[in-house]
């Protein structure tokens, strides 16, 4: 049986992307007595939000056959510009930075033709020296609004859930009820064909690289508010993770496959490993290594035989 099965090809969902959290969610419930408390469940929560936006911005790059290794470093840049400038301009100043590194990407691949995982290797680089000149190491005043909107609770629901929901609403939104998003999947599955119609490509693949550095920024906002506190290296597992989860998700990286539900499926995946590793009082630094093997175990059941474009 394949491991990719869908009642809609496009949607990428499949016995990975769907079984792998259910597996997690069993083992957990026998091995870890503590994992149905309601702390426990909010903190999982907590983990996962920024992830899941970070991830749903990858999943928009994914689709047109792309991939954006400078998120996490935006996401850095975001938390050391918060605490940096004057706080009424925190968040504006945030997202102009944003929008500038998705717009140096998105010229970067689609009118220089540089390999998109070149391309954002390289500001990730530029970008993650930036955030070390302004802070070099964790601290600085979080103004009191953004630690507001990114913990506690509204009407009794966690906040974190808030984020997420809205995260994924909005892209639900974009990807399904848009010409634009459309527009997407139609450019991943054959670049060619669509501009052979008369359709330009340029500027909604342009675009994709804004909207996914601005889900840095987003969730650069979120995280910093979270912990209360900047840190200039705060992004730097975000770029792996974030490719790990949509992967993990059936999101086909050669393009034009994909869904918000299987981003979130891989994110929650990503999510209860961790808070599993927590709880079985597993070292941390085996994260690292497990993330590799499932980004690298997903990635070959991938139905294509090109990743990346």
């Amino acid at each position: 049986m394949k491991a990719v099965l869908s009642t809609n090809p496009r949607s990428g969902l499949g016995l990975l992307s769907i079984g792998l959290p259910i597996v997690m969610f069993i083992i957990l419930s026998v091995a870890a007595p503590q994992f149905f408390t309601t702390t426990n469940v909010g903190n999982i929560s907590n983990q996962i939000t920024a992830l899941l936006i970070v991830a749903l911005g990858q999943l928009i790059v994914a689709l047109i056959g792309g991939i954006d290794i400078s998120v996490g470093s935006v996401v850095s840049l975001t938390s050391v510009i918060i605490v940096a400038v004057d706080p009424a301009l925190a968040i504006p100043l945030a997202l102009v930075a944003g929008v500038a590194v998705g717009l140096a990407n998105g010229i970067g691949v689609v009118i220089a033709g540089v390999h998109p995982l070149i391309m954002t290797l390289a500001t990730m680089t530029f970008v993650q020296g930036l955030a070390l000149l302004f802070q070099t190491g964790a601290g600085g005043t979080v103004p009191p609004y953004i630690g507001a909107i990114a913990s506690g609770q509204i009407a009794g629901i966690p906040t974190s859930l808030i984020w997420s929901i809205v995260a994924v609403a909005v892209v639900a939104f974009l990807l399904y009820r848009t010409r634009f998003g459309l527009r997407l999947f139609a450019i991943g599955a054959n670049a060619h064909s669509v501009e052979l119609s008369g359709v330009r490509t340029k500027l909604p693949r342009i675009m994709c690289y804004i909207l996914c550095s601005t889900s840095g920024v987003v969730a650069g906002v979120y995280l910093t508010g979270r912990v209360f506190s900047a840190d200039p290296t705060m992004g730097q597992s975000f770029s792996l993770d974030s490719v790990t989860a949509i992967a993990l998700g059936g999101v086909q990286l050669a393009g034009g496959s994909g869904s918000v539900l299987g981003a979130v499926l891989g994110t929650l995946t990503l999510g209860l490993i961790t808070n599993g590793m927590n709880l079985l009082g597993i070292s941390p630094f085996y994260r690292g290594a497990l993330t590799g093997i499932l980004l690298v175990g997903a990635i070959s059941l991938q139905r294509r035989k090109a990743i990346g474009i």
